[in-house]
């Protein structure tokens, strides 16, 4: 479910890219959403840990970010948070991949020819 904020950045979307900006494409991404669900639902997506981060020090690792030296979780994959602000490669995954996308999810904006 969109917001009203969200659903007009969604129409200025596909507003820019409907020939004001020329050679540019535009992607709006429900972030909000995936992250939701994801957190709601982790075993749908392969995670085992979402209330604590991979790499990190304070509370459930997250309060202060990866510090050097710091040793990370051996299975990074099962996390949902790396450290205290940033996702693992693995919810990346999930949210390049993710159909919350419009027009196109980041994985096809990637594969587009310049």
């Amino acid at each position: 479910m969109l917001g009203p904020f969200n659903e007009g950045l969604k129409r200025l979307v596909g507003q820019f890219n409907g020939g004001s900006h020329p050679g540019a494409t535009f992607v709006y991404g429900n972030t909000y959403g995936v992250f939701g669900d994801i957190l709601n639902n982790p075993a749908r997506y392969g995670f085992v840990v979402r209330d604590r981060a991979c790499c990190g020090v304070g509370r459930n690792q997250g309060q202060i970010t990866c510090l050097p030296l710091a040793t990370p979780c051996f299975n990074r994959n099962q996390y949902v948070f790396w450290d205290a602000f940033h996702p693992t490669q693995a919810a990346n995954g999930v949210l390049a991949s993710t159909t919350n996308c419009f027009p196109i999810n980041v994985q096809q904006l990637a594969q587009l020819r310049l």
